[in-house]
């Protein structure tokens, strides 16, 4: 897959808050449903911005967290 989708916190790497800073770190939806540092390389990949937001939907995060669906991989970068 050459670009998926990953849910990040508002503000992290990549979200419209965290290019305007340039914010190179930040927090992800992982695998387990958690969060995880995007240092870790952990974050959940989902093949469309759809299914990331359907996934959303159907978790639960303990706390006050926004999420924004970031686009990364190969065309992300082009």
């Amino acid at each position: 897959m050459g670009e998926w989708y990953e849910l990040r916190v508002t503000g992290s790497a990549g979200t419209r808050e965290g290019v305007a800073t340039g914010t190179r770190a930040g927090i992800a939806v992982a695998e387990n449903g958690r969060l995880c540092s995007l240092t870790t390389g952990g974050a959940r990949r989902f093949e469309s911005r759809e299914m990331a937001l359907d996934y959303l939907g159907r978790i639960h995060i303990s706390g006050d967290y926004q999420f924004e669906v970031v686009m990364c991989g190969a065309m992300a970068t082009a």
